[in-house]
């Protein structure tokens, strides 16, 4: 709730770019995640301990 009232207060500041609609639209994204447990127990899990190596460049 204070990230809210934070949001709300800096978006009447002309300098600050705090955003109330960007703050509602990512807790409603975690909201989706965490009510589906199989996403959940995905994005939750310990990553493996293997190396893949280096990423390239397409």
């Amino acid at each position: 709730m204070a990230d809210l009232i934070d949001a709300t207060n800096d978006a009447a500041h002309p300098d600050v770019h705090g955003n109330p609609h960007r703050l509602v639209t990512e807790w409603r994204a975690t909201t989706r995640i965490l009510a589906h447990p199989g996403l959940t127990a995905k994005l939750t899990r310990r990553p493996p301990d293997e190396d893949h190596g280096e990423v390239t460049a397409p």
